[in-house]
């Protein structure tokens, strides 16, 4: 780099180009002393290039702020001062604000308006008074010119006659034959099942009740054995209805092997007794897995093998033990005797209900059923069985005891199992299991609490020693 300054002349005459160099803080410091660096030009003063042209005629100053003294009053113009408003307490002056003080199109509006001030409603209740000078009533008559329609009289008067019209010739219409009277509409049968406000048909069901019954006694008469065929005969086809309920509210359960082994359950514990009970059960378990393992039914195999098993468990379980009763030296006796408990329950529970039910047990799924019908079946189980088996038929081998006992196990058995057989139904959306019996609608609405009461009964005379 060249020590010399850069506005000496260049001694080389070979390079003739221009050149920039970069100097140190003391170097430019000297140089500013010896006043060889040009200082930097105020704000407003003219550089190197500019034309100073002179501002225009109308051109207004530039406005910086804080104003001096002599501009301010020039460029700021002062608010109006608006005279302070009287005190609310004081009476009215009748003056009016002016909005534009020094408008004097206000002046005029305020000279329009204030004629009104001091005037009053005019009534014209007399003939007189609509002949002053201030109401001119042709103002309110229109001119020949604005009459339209009815009102305009330029209008011909033959616009509107149709005398002289041609009449117009209509299409004949075909004469149509008169209709005949549709015959009025048969009137459907009643259903005997149940009633349109939901009660029964007491009538239907007292006629079934007693059909059942000589049924019943006349099988029961011939022995063990033609009693366990109504057994069996009533559990198939009350597994039957639940597994066809079942079917039609969307579930797919295995009906044939359900039906299977509620038969297999209620013969093999006839045949083998208790015993028995364990082998079917589990057989009845791994073959329904084992159903829908296989692919029989594919659709929802839990819940499809739960339902299954529900009916094999509420039916084919519950209902063995009347062949386990069947078993006992007295069998006949003992399945007689809680049959009749069960039956004086429903009829108290029924009668009781009508006349004096209010209170609701489980109005979520049996609004028919109320506490006081509740407690009129249980007191009826007990007082009838024991009236009908140890006083008046002497049934062996019930004694007063052990129908007192039989009776107060029904009243608490028989409402449980009637209870959890609407909740199947309130679930499934259904009102009756089936349509079979007449006045009681299917087989398992008329024995739902029988069930509940045979495993109860039979372990009640395995407890007190009966039979």
């Amino acid at each position: 780099m060249s020590d010399r300054f850069w506005d000496e002349p260049d001694d080389d005459p070979k390079d003739k180009t221009e050149g920039v160099r970069i100097i140190g803080a003391e170097e430019a410091a000297e140089a500013i002393e010896r006043g060889d660096v040009a200082q930097r030009r105020a704000e407003g003063e003219l550089r190197y290039g500019d034309r100073p042209a002179p501002p225009p005629e109308d051109a207004q100053a530039a406005v910086r702020f804080p104003l001096p003294a002599d501009q301010a009053d020039a460029l700021v113009r002062p608010r109006p001062v608006t005279p302070p408003l009287p005190h609310w307490t004081d009476p009215p002056t009748g003056e009016v604000p002016r909005v534009l003080g020094d408008s004097a199109e206000s002046d005029d509006d305020l000279d329009a308006w204030s004629g009104f001030a001091g005037s009053a409603p005019r009534w014209r209740d007399q003939v007189g008074d609509w002949q002053e000078a201030d109401f001119d009533p042709a103002a309110l008559t229109h001119d020949d010119e604005s009459r339209v329609g009815a009102l305009d009289e330029r209008r011909p008067d033959d616009l509107f006659l149709f005398a002289d019209a041609e009449p117009v010739a209509l299409p004949e219409v075909p004469k149509r034959r008169r209709a005949t009277p549709a015959a009025p509409p048969r009137a459907r049968r009643p259903v005997p099942s149940r009633l349109a406000d939901g009660q029964r048909d007491l009538q239907m069901a007292t006629a079934t009740g007693l059909g059942l019954i000589v049924i019943t006694l006349v099988l029961f008469k011939i022995g063990p054995a033609a009693a366990m065929v109504l057994v069996t005969a009533v559990l198939l086809a009350a597994a039957a209805e639940l597994f066809g309920s079942l079917q039609q509210s969307g579930y797919q359960p295995a009906t044939l092997l359900g039906l299977v082994a509620t038969g297999g359950l209620a013969l093999g514990s006839y045949w083998k007794g208790e015993t028995a009970m364990p082998l079917v059960l589990a057989l009845a378990v791994i073959v329904t897995l084992l159903w829908y393992l296989t692919g029989v039914t594919r659709q929802n195999p839990t819940m499809n093998a739960g339902v299954t098993l529900l009916g094999i468990g509420q039916i084919g379980v519950l209902g063995s033990f009347a062949a386990l009763i069947l078993t006992l030296p007295d069998g006949i006796g003992i399945l007689l005797g809680v049959i009749v408990a069960v039956v004086a329950n429903d009829i108290g529970a029924l009668v009781v209900g009508q006349q004096m039910g209010r209170a609701p047990v489980a109005p979520n799924v049996s609004p028919n059923k109320t506490l006081e019908g509740l407690v009129g079946g249980g007191v009826f189980s007990i007082v009838l069985s024991v009236l009908l088996l140890s006083m008046l038929l002497s049934l062996t081998p019930w004694d007063t005891g052990s129908a007192f006992a039989l009776g107060v196990v029904v009243a608490i058995a028989a409402p449980l199992g009637d209870l959890c057989e609407s909740m199947v139904k309130r679930d499934l959306g259904i009102k009756d299991m089936g349509s079979f019996l007449p006045g009681h609608g299917g087989v398992l609405d008329r024995f739902d609490a029988l069930l509940f009461c045979l495993p109860a009964t039979y372990y009640l005379c395995r407890l007190l020693n009966i039979a």
